[in-house]
């Protein structure tokens, strides 16, 4: 019998991989900033904090070379024919988009490029990251109704042979513990697009949105998206 992995092995090999230390940053980034924000006060810790939170933001940039491909290799082997396809190109389109312009962006902070480009690409970034959120929320809805539906089909199935056989299936209930678990992660994803929203908006509209542009709600929308997607890669 194989040995399961402890906490230890997990840990490591969740920060082997990009996305796993892509997302360690993102919690540590949006927690510094959660503390700035509950801490006005407090010069010394806002300054260093403030610090930390920029160079993290700047490590997240560089950690996200070439992830533009994965987007469009999502698109080049979907097999959608309906017209989800257009759903799935606004979701994947626009987050291509997105972690390409952030190469660029990260080259600015770099010295690579010049720095006057660097307000048109963050705005160009935000409206490409909205865009794509608009087509993932939009997939995941329908995702969310088939997930439903088949989770009602596999419990109908459980009763009726409860009812008329008085036994149960454990394939049966191993498929609806999938499906509900699939459901729950769907709608956190759900939660996760619209946090990034929040702080994709604010870009935009550069601020100007008081509810919005405030240090705390800010800081949740991203440590909340930041909770949801390493709840997601360390269970993958």
């Amino acid at each position: 019998m194989a040995q399961q992995d402890d906490l230890f092995d997990r840990t490591a090999k969740f920060l082997q991989k990009r996305e796993g230390i892509d997302k360690t940053l993102k919690i540590l980034r949006y927690t510094a900033r959660l503390v700035v924000a509950t801490h006005p006060k407090d010069a010394e810790l806002t300054k260093r904090l403030s610090a930390f939170e920029k160079s993290v933001g700047v490590s997240r940039k560089a950690y996200r070379l070439g992830k533009f491909l994965q987007a469009v290799n999502s698109l080049r082997h979907s097999n959608t024919q309906d017209a989800s396809y257009f759903l799935e190109l606004l979701a994947y389109g626009g987050e291509g988009v997105y972690y390409f312009i952030e190469q660029l962006t990260w080259l600015c902070k770099a010295g690579a490029l010049s720095k006057d480009l660097e307000e048109r690409l963050a705005w160009g970034s935000a409206i490409a990251e909205l865009v794509g959120y608009a087509g993932s929320v939009w997939l995941s809805l329908i995702k969310l109704n088939k997930l439903v539906t088949q989770e009602q089909e596999l419990e109908r199935q459980l009763q009726k042979l409860r009812k008329e056989e008085g036994v149960t299936d454990a394939a049966l209930e191993a498929k609806l513990s999938a499906a509900t678990y699939q459901r729950r992660l769907r709608l956190a994803l759900v939660v996760q697009d619209l946090a990034d929203s929040v702080m994709a908006i604010n870009d935009v509209t550069g601020g100007k949105h008081a509810g919005l542009n405030s240090p705390l709600v800010l800081a949740l929308a991203g440590l909340t998206s930041g909770a949801i997607s390493f709840y997601k890669n360390w269970n993958a």
